[in-house]
């Protein structure tokens, strides 16, 4: 994962403090063992996110303070659906269970949980499997990296699995966990909040019952959810490219399909997770559109495939369009020449300048 898209949002941090308070760690404390930044702790200047690293050296020394208490279970249970902000709204707001886990699959990590969601259906299941996005520093102990994982999943799994349930008024039937570590003792501090576990599985899993998915939610709307996931989809193209770089990101990802042409607003809009409406608004504030970007990355490819001598007729059909004469429009609004006058205007140019050496 990329590291700026590494970044925990500092709400979270305040949530960690008060989960450790209840340990009876103070803050106090954990400043000192952690030995970072007094700023990261201070509400008045507190930063809008924190590095991933700085993040994972505070879980580190709270995990040597009250090791095998269940903290991450604990912080799991603290994180309500609100803690996500635009996220949380969006859950909250949505018509369905299944479509929150269809934009949970999409967006689950630009917020705390630095995982990816594998979701698949089988025997009447619903299997979500989590995949670490993260990667630990290799200077931290293995055995310290393994309890600083085990916290985070445990935190991934005991959230999504409360937050659904906090969603619903509706009982969500048939509802497993799996974990590939063994059974802690601290477990059955949590038995009555969370549903079965199943310990030393080959992958961490949430399963349900598949028909859940069709479950109404407490406060479906139709206007706040749209107005919740344009921002949700806001920072997920922000936390892509956190200086707003969007240009270089639409580039990136418009590349021709040679004999197709070059992918549409609403293949990319899709591609990127975006609305359409969302993508055509981050281009006007960044001073451009799609169909300009796409006219760019045209008249770029056209004048390599010119020098690799290309024909007019194979360029044509290489870009994707229907007719000569389509690709022959496009090209005078390029250059203001066809594409006749272009090649044979670019030869005389080359051969003037191949006589001056």
């Amino acid at each position: 994962m990329k590291e700026h898209t590494c970044m925990i949002h500092s709400n979270y941090l305040n949530i960690l403090l008060d989960t450790a308070a209840e340990f009876r760690i103070s803050k106090q404390e954990l400043i000192k063992r952690s030995q970072l930044p007094l700023s990261l702790f201070d509400q008045e200047h507190l930063p809008e996110k924190i590095k991933f690293s700085d993040w994972v050296c505070i879980i580190s020394y709270l995990l040597e303070l009250v090791p095998d208490k269940g903290i991450g279970y604990r912080f799991g249970l603290n994180c309500r659906v609100t803690s996500h902000e635009t996220l949380g709204f969006a859950m909250l707001s949505n018509d369905t269970l299944g479509n929150v886990i269809l934009d949970l699959q999409k967006y689950f990590n630009i917020r705390l949980h630095k995982m990816e969601l594998n979701i698949y259906n089988k025997n009447d299941k619903l299997i979500m499997t989590i995949h670490p996005l993260y990667q630990l520093e290799k200077h931290i102990r293995v055995e310290k990296q393994e309890a600083i994982s085990q916290f985070l999943t445990e935190a991934a799994i005991v959230n999504i699995i409360t937050n659904l349930k906090e969603i619903t008024e509706y009982e969500i039937t048939g509802m497993q966990v799996r974990v590939k570590w063994g059974k802690n003792y601290y477990h059955s501090l949590f038995e009555k909040r969370l549903p079965e576990f199943k310990f030393n599985q080959d992958k961490n899993q949430i399963i349900f019952d598949l028909k859940c998915l069709d479950l109404p939610l407490k406060f479906s709307s139709k206007s706040a959810y749209h107005f919740a996931i344009q921002h949700v989809q806001e920072e997920y193209l922000i936390s892509q490219e956190p200086d707003n770089k969007i240009v270089s990101l639409v580039n990136r990802n418009i590349r021709l399909i040679p004999n197709e042409g070059f992918p549409t607003l609403t293949d990319t809009a899709r591609k990127l997770r975006v609305s359409e409406r969302v993508l055509k608004r981050e281009l006007m504030l960044a001073n451009t559109t799609f169909s300009s970007l796409i006219q760019t990355k045209k008249f770029a490819l056209t004048k390599q495939l010119i020098s690799s001598n290309k024909s007019i007729q194979e360029i044509s059909d290489i870009l994707g369009y229907s007719h000569i004469n389509a690709f022959s429009r496009a090209f005078r609004g390029w250059t203001g020449k066809n594409p006749r006058d272009y090649i044979r205007d670019q030869k005389s140019s080359s051969g003037y300048v191949a006589q001056l050496h």
